[in-house]
């Protein structure tokens, strides 16, 4: 983008329509201003109620997911992706060292903390998602609703009602939570065969805190109900609750919920501490004591760094990285930070483009025409098919398989979503397009690198 650090007069036409400054310049421009804001806004508790207003500490969390962004994506990304050309300065240690330098200010000021009570370990991580009021101790920044001021949200819809989006995790992803002694699910034999209703036994408390697991209940007029995963909501079966709330009266796009919406909280300045001192080369037991740990603990997780590395980690990542600390950073902040707005980020400053190919994979089936119990109460509650039965079996949902959701083996195996999409990745997708309009009203703008034509 074009910089401006003064005022604009409305006839500085050479001003108005000059060219674009180029990211580095842009880049240390915004480090600047962070900076200064992470130095000179308040820092009055009294500004503090309910996390929304913005201090020095919030200036310093925002100042450490922003270098943390440009310190990684500039050492994975050998060019500019803007301009298709090597960057003119090697600047990833300044970002890294800023981000790790603001985390440290805020780990060190003993102002945030984890929320930890291993008497709610099965509860608390959602519980910052769920609730009315903020949990400062951990939240450093919040949007927070009031019903009585008619402030309000409808969040709820958004993972409930079909048409908007229908938000579903992949097994990829779901086969990284750890078992709670701290060993890899996915090092267990047989894994890849586990059925839905025994994957959740002994793992990491957030998987059932983020996805409908067995023995979920909401309330239904009053009365706690079992529920099974919508597959037609859920295209994969793992269906988010992360921020649901568990009461079917505010399910539609018109009921108003209350529940505030954590920002930035203390578990990601950990994370990104973590990663910024791995990138450094600065890593070490101390470091992991101090961030991973403290995290995994919360979560019910044996703490104990693993002495190897991971080769389903190593594969989930396309073999781009093979430092055994890194893997376990980035298996964290996924399991820590899922649906908080940061996956695409972090997919695009690691250069992991190319996860935009992989299959969508889903629940494993063992066989087709049996029915599932899949919430657990001993009634079986789904069945696969190819067509549906001409009379169809009370109380069980058939998922007819198609053209767009199949089995990976045939008649057994993972669901596969969206199988006709033709999922390609270019890396010019890295950066976005210069829109036209804006190119129709400066044209010396030019376009972004791939993106000419």
């Amino acid at each position: 983008m074009p910089w401006y650090d003064s005022t604009i007069d409305s006839n500085d036409h050479e001003a108005l329509y000059k060219p674009r400054d180029s990211r580095e310049y842009v880049m240390r421009k915004v480090l600047e201003d962070i900076e200064f804001a992470s130095t000179y806004c308040t820092s009055s508790s009294a500004l503090e109620v309910n996390s929304v207003q913005i201090t020095r500490y919030i200036a310093l969390a925002l100042k450490a997911r922003i270098c943390l962004y440009e310190g990684t994506f500039r050492k994975y990304h050998a060019n500019d992706p803007s301009t298709g050309k090597p960057w003119t300065a090697d600047e990833a240690e300044t970002y890294l060292r800023a981000a790790v330098s603001a985390c440290n200010e805020l780990m060190t000021s003993k102002k945030y903390s984890l929320v930890s009570d291993p008497a709610n370990v099965s509860t608390q991580y959602r519980k910052l998602f769920t609730s009315e009021s903020v949990f400062t101790q951990e939240v450093i920044w919040a949007r927070v609703y009031n019903a009585e001021l008619n402030a309000t949200h409808n969040l709820n819809s958004n993972f409930i009602v079909q048409q908007y989006g229908s938000y579903s995790l992949t097994k990829q992803f779901i086969n990284t939570y750890l078992n709670l002694d701290g060993s890899r699910f996915t090092d267990k034999p047989g894994y890849e065969k586990t059925a839905f209703i025994d994957e959740f036994e002994n793992r990491d408390y957030r998987l059932m805190q983020t996805v409908r697991y067995p023995g979920y209940t909401r309330k239904n007029n009053g009365t706690d109900t079992r529920y099974a995963p919508d597959f037609g909501y859920c295209v994969t079966g793992y269906q988010p609750i992360k921020w649901v709330i568990d009461d079917t009266s505010l399910d539609s796009n018109t009921s108003p919920c209350s529940t505030s919406i954590p920002i930035i909280r203390y578990a990601e300045i950990l994370l990104t501490y973590a990663e910024a001192k791995c990138e450094l080369d600065e890593f070490d037991e101390t470091v992991w004591n101090e961030t991973i740990k403290p995290l995994r603990e919360r979560a019910g997780v044996d703490g104990a760094m693993p002495a190897t590395a991971d080769p389903y980690m190593i594969e989930y990542f396309l073999g781009t990285v093979t430092d055994n600390a890194l893997l376990e950073i980035r298996r964290e902040r996924g399991c820590e930070l899922i649906l908080e707005n940061v996956r695409w980020d972090d997919d695009m400053r690691w250069g992991m483009g190319k996860l935009a190919e992989r299959p969508w994979y889903g629940v494993y089936v063992g066989e087709l025409d049996k029915a599932y119990d899949m919430d657990g109460d001993g009634k079986d509650d789904v069945c696969f098919v190819r067509k549906e039965p001409e009379r169809p079996q009370a109380g069980i949902t058939y998922r007819v398989l198609g053209d767009d959701f199949s089995l990976t083996d045939g008649d057994s195996g993972y669901i596969e979503c969206y199988i006709r999409m033709t999922r390609k990745w270019d890396d010019k997708k890295y950066v976005r397009p210069i829109p036209t309009t804006a190119l129709n009203d400066n044209p010396a703008l030019g376009q972004n690198y791939g993106w000419e034509k």
